[in-house]
């Protein structure tokens, strides 16, 4: 069983996210944002030549896409990918947590939970 993530297709991300999470008052609802600091697809890819127009959550021959993408430059160069997802269901947060448990046990990437309010 293999969980990845990627921008084009057939080229996996080996950049690990930050994921910060939020669900609404009745957790029904969510978004989960990606941040990409330095992610390896500017290491093979010319922002000239592809257009990049989503992020690919993939698992068990499920995918779960995105179209909110937004790549951030400094100093020219592109240097943080901002990818957001929103859950409009309680089936949609469910989908999302099992590709996290997949992703999770492949990769070693953790959850902490910030009490803060």
């Amino acid at each position: 069983m293999s969980a990845y993530i990627e921008f084009l297709e057939g080229l996996k991300e080996t950049t690990f996210p930050l994921v910060k999470l939020t669900k609404s008052k009745n957790k029904m609802t969510g978004t989960a944002t990606f941040i990409f600091i330095y992610p390896s697809l500017f290491d093979n890819y010319s922002l000239h030549s592809e257009h990049l127009n989503g992020m690919f959550l993939i698992y068990e021959n499920k995918k779960i896409i995105t179209n909110d993408v937004r790549i951030f430059f400094k100093k020219g160069k592109p240097f943080l990918i901002k990818a957001i997802l929103i859950f409009k269901n309680s089936q949609e947060w469910f989908h999302f947590l099992n590709f996290m448990k997949s992703y999770s046990k492949e990769t070693g990437l953790v959850f902490s939970e910030n009490n803060s309010i």
